[in-house]
This record gives C-alpha cells, structure tokens and sequence, in this order.
C-alpha cells in the first residue's frame, strides 16, 4: 500500500499548472494522485465530453425562479 501524505507549499513552489491567474487566497488545491493509484480509479469519460455533457445539461435544466419562502442561502 502506498503512503500518502498532506503536504503545505508556498506558492512560489507550486507547479506551473496550477498557478492560475485569480486570486485563491481562500481556496486549496488537492491532487488526488495518491488515492486514485491506491485505488485504481480511472476517469471513464474524456474531460472535454464531460465539460461537454456537463453544459448540455446546465442548458436543458435552466433554472427555476425561487420559491418567495426560500431560504437566502440556498440561493447561493
């Protein structure tokens, strides 16, 4: 079994990739290499067709008004 490990980095030691150009101060990034090989997981859809289906869908399911009575938060 592999050991897998949280590891904290400045951002000056982040790989290229994940320099992104906004500001994610309050966010953080995982790389979920480890427990993907652990476990063998393999995406079954290409990223670009899931995007793909991801928008079909938000298209066909535009979304409802809310209910007066609805609760600020689930607005969010």
């Amino acid at each position: 079994m592999q050991r897998c490990k949280v590891v904290s980095v400045s951002k000056d030691k982040l790989p290229v990739e994940w320099k992104l150009p906004v500001n994610a101060e309050q966010d953080w990034f995982v790389d979920s290499t480890c427990i993907r090989q652990e476990l063998g997981y393999r995406e079954v859809v290409p990223p670009e067709e899931a995007l793909q289906r991801t928008i079909d869908w938000e298209r066909t399911h535009l979304p409802q008004e809310p209910e007066k009575s609805a609760e600020p938060w689930l607005l969010d």
